[in-house]
């Protein structure tokens, strides 16, 4: 039986070819990803082509849906020509390009030394530290003005796994929390263990989890060592709570039950491990930060300080009683041993494929990503770009079946429906650089860059809501902070930012700053190209742009149309009309449930 090729909703076909069934007649729907039962024969006979990937999609370029759709799943916001260029390049080769063409501009760090010597200058005051503020103030600029949308992506994935938050001792220094935002972006492409390397290094992690100054033990003063980094570390860092199978279902004992990968016995040894690591430039044990750049370089050993002995760590590895006591070998060997877990590629891979693409990844899913987590294919385990790869790239994640799957998908997180803002409507400021502390955003919807209430980030991957989600046993991470405030709270800071017009939050970098010296940061964005589409009979061309653009193509067609008969009882008669109009539907668009509902 042949069966003729309609257009898939969200790619475009290239090649022309045949298709022939080899079961029973069926309707066949071909450009979903599924020919399962199906054998496929090709006109040309180039050793280069491969006809399956024209089922697969594969072979397919996005149209603008299916730009719009990945890039939801791969960045943190896009804008109409974001779609145009994936649309153009095709989904593999955008990947591509951002991994290996999209360089880090420059650090946060180097910003926020750039706001501190701006605020010592203009203080005459050299001893000026850096704040809360100055940090908030490089994250925005950074992301507002950089093309590495992918990198940018995975490290804000990264920071919701690897947690360390100004909720903490140090939230102001802006110093502290740059430096340690700018590993996830630096290692964003490189490999994990690396990750894991720097961030056990780093004094901001150090004092996050108090484990620096943590001293070895002396029983006759009742001394033991600070269990609290080695209890995280395996739980939400590495290899959660129960041994899973590489598809991240849950290995079970004889009876049945889960087994854990770790007891208390094993956070005890593991504590012993961390123990020893103090600041760089203190010169006596047990000290504060000296000043605010005391949290730049790594940690260093004491090794006087540190617990010798042997170590039994996880699955039988032993740490060998060194002598003399190397603390910086016994954290290798530790890492190394969380690293080689076969929990970590599962584990790890769920989170990821969490924070990009669906909330209830399937086995086969997760499969396919811890095995690349595990094997780059180059015999390389932990290579983020395999990983980032698999996810984005796995048929689950670009068929357009998923988004008619009620078990696919996620709750966008409100912060970065906030940054689809800017991003969509081309944000800009007069002279290109930009402020924003983001305090108003964190007060509407209780989230915003390294400012979790605690390790466990803003929401757990396995929260449950009450209701059919929690009946049907399945997770929605986002819901853990989408409540009755945050709700309002979204719809409140919606019509702030787009209705009022006011964007960001610009304020002071030190007390007393003239308002003019930034009078060209403010923030705005350009609707002008939507402002040309407010009349009646062109309201569902408007609507039909700002459904591709925020929403995928995704929202029904009831809500068009109460969207456009809402928008008709506005007046049309001149430009404020106009723009008034746009922005009332971008308003409706980012409230509706389709939106808010990433598929």
């Amino acid at each position: 039986m042949t069966h003729f090729i309609s257009r898939c909703c969200c790619y475009a076909i290239l090649l022309l070819f045949s298709v022939t069934s080899i079961s029973q007649p069926d309707t066949i729907v071909i450009g979903f990803g599924g020919y399962e039962g199906v054998s496929i024969t090709a006109s040309g006979n180039s050793e280069d082509s491969n006809p399956e990937n024209s089922i697969n999609q594969d072979g397919y370029l996005p149209n603008l849906n299916a730009a719009a759709r990945f890039l939801s799943q791969a960045s943190l916001g896009y804008s109409y020509t974001d779609t145009e260029t994936v649309t153009l390049m095709g989904i593999e080769d955008w990947i591509t390009d951002q991994m290996e063409n999209k360089p880090m501009p420059f650090t946060l760090k180097e910003k926020v030394t750039e706001y501190r010597q701006f605020v010592r200058d203009s203080l005459d005051n050299q001893e000026a530290s850096s704040s809360s503020r100055m940090w908030d103030y490089a994250w925005w600029q950074y992301h507002m003005t950089s093309d590495d949308a992918l990198r940018q992506k995975t490290a804000h994935a990264l920071s919701e796994i690897i947690v360390v938050s100004e909720k903490s001792p140090f939230g102001n220094n802006g110093l502290a929390l740059s430096d340690y935002y700018d590993i996830l972006l630096n290692n964003a492409f490189g490999n994990f263990r690396d990750i894991l390397q720097d961030v056990t290094y780093h004094a901001a992690m150090g004092v996050y989890l108090t484990y620096l100054n943590n001293p070895k033990t002396d029983t006759i003063i009742n001394q033991y060592p600070d269990e609290n980094y080695a209890r995280e570390l395996m739980q939400l860092f590495t290899i959660g709570l129960y041994e899973l199978n590489n598809d991240g279902t849950r290995v079970l004992d004889n009876e049945g039950e889960p087994i854990p990968t770790y007891d208390n016995d094993d956070i005890l040894e593991f504590s012993k491990i961390f123990t020893g690591l103090t600041w760089a430039d203190r010169t006596q044990w047990g000290r504060g930060a000296y000043r605010d750049t005391s949290y730049l370089p790594e940690m260093v050993m004491w090794n006087d300080y540190h617990e010798p002995g042997v170590k039994n760590l996880l699955n039988g590895f032993q740490v060998p009683d060194r002598d003399p006591v190397d603390g910086d070998a016994d954290i290798s060997d530790a890492l190394d041993n969380l690293f080689d877990h076969p929990n970590i590629g599962p584990f790890i891979s769920t989170l990821l494929i969490q924070r990009m693409v669906t909330s209830n990844p399937s086995a086969a899913y997760i499969d396919r990503v811890a095995t690349a987590f595990n094997d780059n294919g180059q015999g390389v385990r932990g290579d983020m770009k395999a990983v980032v790869r698999a996810i984005l790239l796995d048929p689950v994640a670009k068929a357009c079946a998923s988004g008619d799957d009620p078990q696919f998908g996620k709750l966008r997180e409100p912060f970065l429906r906030y940054i689809q803002i800017n991003k969509a409507f081309n944000a800009t400021t007069t002279s290109g650089d930009f402020r924003n502390d983001m305090d108003y955003i964190y007060q509407f919807i209780e989230q915003k860059p390294l400012a979790s209430p605690s390790v466990f980030n803003f929401y757990q991957m396995d929260y449950q809501p009450l209701g059919p989600v929690n009946d049907a046993d399945l997770f929605a991470p986002e819901f853990q902070i989408t409540n009755s405030q945050t709700i309002s709270g979204w719809i409140d800071g919606l019509y702030r930012f787009i209705v009022g017009e006011n964007l960001a939050d610009e304020y002071d970098l030190y007390s007393g700053e003239p308002n003019e010296n930034y009078a060209d940061e403010i923030t705005t964005i350009d609707l002008t190209t939507e402002m040309t589409m407010t009349n009646d009979d062109e309201l569902h061309i408007l609507v039909d742009r700002l459904n591709l653009l925020l929403a995928q193509g995704r929202l029904t067609q009831p809500t068009v149309e109460k969207i456009i008969t809402a928008i008709t009882n506005f007046e049309n008669e001149d430009e404020d009309d106009m723009e008034l109009r746009v922005k009332l539907t971008i308003y409706l668009v980012m409230s509706s449930p389709e939106y808010l509902i990433n598929r």
